[in-house]
């Protein structure tokens, strides 16, 4: 449990420490805000009020043109550049910088360079029987070092042309060098479970320019659309303002395999289906395109945006995948607000809504909040980019194999929650949540040709009970709390066919010179497999699945810490012990625990 809570804290911290295009903070100088608020104001007035018939004119108020912004900027960045400066964001350790009056004709480079560290290493015995030589815990070393570079080059040399670069390395360690009387097969790489394939990486996110118009931007190169589904494509991407508050989109290129974080996979070849005979699959090109259109909107109480892509094999080994997606936010009033983001899938292999997340939070009063929100993730992936990973099916065994053909599979969840504050200043917080979790029934079909062999996993459900109680300033100032979930299993077989049990308690507390925060957390898991106790029959699938129950206890904390303006760390250490018993044939077996470390480093500095 704490590698997995570790791995959420560092995915957080990624994103308050290099989000997308806030990197760094211009010096804040008193003496530069005259210049860079006035002159800039006269700029504008300058620029939008200078005769040319085509150009709207700035106004105040109605049509969201105040301060002469006449079209909405999707670049992704915090603010435009000759904003003026917003004492609450002063110290944001990434955030755009502010122009000016010097660097309003010049290149304004901001960015930021992000070292990441991550360790974890198991202990444990020899399973029994005796003199077996398999060890309980795994034997490999999970090491690797990531270096992110993100840099903005805004306005270059005063000119309408932004460009952005966003690269990361990630170095793994080698399993074949890190453990003892380990061999790797001569056919096959040892790799530990990092990243996409667990190799060394080289992820080019986004590399673009942009050329600004007065309504019309031009985007170059790799880059995200995330009005668009987050979709990610080597090409071409224009944006036109028909309005302060509308903005019409399209885009064409070149689509990378879905999930690739490395250069070496982007265009990988593509393999489509396997032959029903020899269980062969034939190669099918190594390029997909991509194109779509849309729109985004932006008024005082909502934004959104909404439109179509189409994904296409070159080869034509599979048919054009072709989706609606639809997001927004929109706030009714002070007390109530809506959000929503979906995937329609009209066209392809997978028909049908691909993925959803709806939800609203209600705040009544000051000291009470609801939420309650719906999510649906199915599989949106290409077969042919997934085939170029999956093995070749055995059709001469009529057998199942688990990395033959790609299932498909809908998760969904529907969950409310109620959050009360309490005591004076609200010191308390008390907050209970409900989730039910559940998949639709699978059908596995073996590759044989004749008679094939057709297993039906039944559909999961669970409901999962959570609640916290945390006090906001607590001795000398510390946050405590604990908090507790209990899941369990409605109707025949459970969510991910096991239930849990965990309970969690947590001190924060911020240090005395202001420039970071510790916390420390101690946490039991218990979970319990719906097989735990039962043999497992040959050839019953759904009886082998896990017949096991376990339990974890973890102890660690994290460290934040701001060393001065433009250096930022975050440090974690963690310890677990892990017991685990499961049924071999008709013996209940208890193997030996398994101690495991886990360590996390991170160091940011903006320029």
């Amino acid at each position: 449990m704490s590698l997995g809570r570790l791995f959420l804290r560092s995915w957080v911290a990624a994103v308050v420490l290099v989000g997308t295009a806030r990197p760094a903070l211009a010096d804040d100088d008193d003496d530069d805000d005259e210049d860079s608020v006035d002159a800039t104001d006269k700029k504008r007035t300058e620029e939008t009020d200078d005769g040319d018939p085509d150009k709207p004119k700035a106004k105040q108020g109605g049509d969201g043109t105040r301060d002469g912004r006449l079209k909405q900027d999707l670049t992704g960045h915090d603010l435009p550049t000759n904003r003026k400066k917003n004492q609450f964001e002063r110290d944001r350790f990434f955030v755009d910088k502010v122009d000016t009056k010097k660097t309003l004709k010049k290149t304004l480079v901001q960015g930021s360079l992000t070292g990441t560290q991550f360790l974890y290493r198991e202990s444990g015995g020899t399973i029994a029987p005796a003199g077996a030589g398999v060890p309980s815990n795994s034997e490999f070393t999970r090491l690797f070092s990531d270096l992110r570079l993100q840099t903005d080059f805004r306005h270059i040399s005063g000119s309408k042309w932004d460009a952005r670069i966003d690269v990361r390395g990630r170095f793994n360690l080698d399993p074949g060098t890190s453990t003892n009387n380990f061999t790797p097969s001569p056919t096959s790489e040892a790799r530990t479970q990092s990243g996409f394939l667990g190799a060394n990486e080289l992820d080019l996110r986004e590399l673009w320019l942009i050329r600004s118009g007065k309504r019309s931007d031009l985007f170059f190169g790799r880059q995200f659309i995330p009005d668009l589904a987050g979709i990610k494509f080597d090409g071409l991407r224009v944006d036109y303002a028909s309005s302060a508050k509308f903005t019409m989109l399209a885009f064409g290129g070149l689509y990378p395999i879905r999930g690739s974080r490395s250069l070496t996979t982007d265009y990988k070849q593509l393999m489509g289906d396997p032959d029903p005979n020899t269980g062969l699959r034939e190669p099918a090109g190594r390029f997909t395109a991509t194109a779509g259109g849309g729109a985004a909107y932006r008024t005082t109480n909502m934004y959104g945006a909404f439109g179509g892509v189409a994904i296409a094999p070159l080869s034509g080994a599979e048919p054009p995948r072709v989706f609606a997606t639809s997001t927004g936010y929109y706030r009714a009033g002070p007390k109530l607000d809506f959000y929503h983001f979906g995937v329609l899938d009209l066209l392809g292999s997978n028909t049908g809504l691909t993925n959803l997340s709806a939800g609203l939070n209600f705040k009544p009063d000051q000291r009470l909040r609801a939420t309650a929100s719906v999510n649906r993730v199915d599989t949106d992936t290409l077969n042919v980019q997934a085939q170029a990973f999956l093995q070749n099916p055995e059709v001469d065994v009529n057998q199942v194999q688990n990395e033959a053909f790609l299932a498909r599979i809908a998760q969904n969840q529907v969950r409310g929650s109620l959050s009360a504050g309490l005591g004076p200043l609200q010191r308390f917080e008390i907050t209970i949540a409900l989730a039910l979790r559940f998949r639709d029934e699978v059908k596995l079909t073996a590759p044989a040709t004749a008679a094939p062999l057709t297993v039906t996993l039944p559909a999961g459900r669970s409901v999962e009970v959570f609640g916290s109680v945390v006090d906001r300033r607590s001795f000398k100032g510390a946050r405590l709390g604990v908090d507790g979930a209990r899941i369990f299993r409605v109707g025949d077989v459970a969510y991910q066919r096991t239930s849990v049990l965990t309970l969690r308690g947590f001190a924060a507390r911020e240090l005395k010179s202001g420039k970071g925060e510790w916390e420390a957390e101690v946490q039991y898991a218990q979970t319990k497999d719906d097989d735990a106790g039962v043999t497992c029959a040959a050839g019953t699938i759904i009886s082998c699945f896990g017949a096991s129950s376990g339990s974890v206890i973890s102890v660690g904390g994290n460290l934040f810490y701001r060393f001065n303006r433009d250096w930022f760390g975050i440090g974690g250490a963690y310890l677990n012990y892990q017991t685990i018993t499961h049924v071999e044939m008709m013996t209940s077996q208890t193997d030996p625990a398994i101690l495991g470390v886990t360590g996390f480093g991170r160091f940011a500095r903006r320029f």
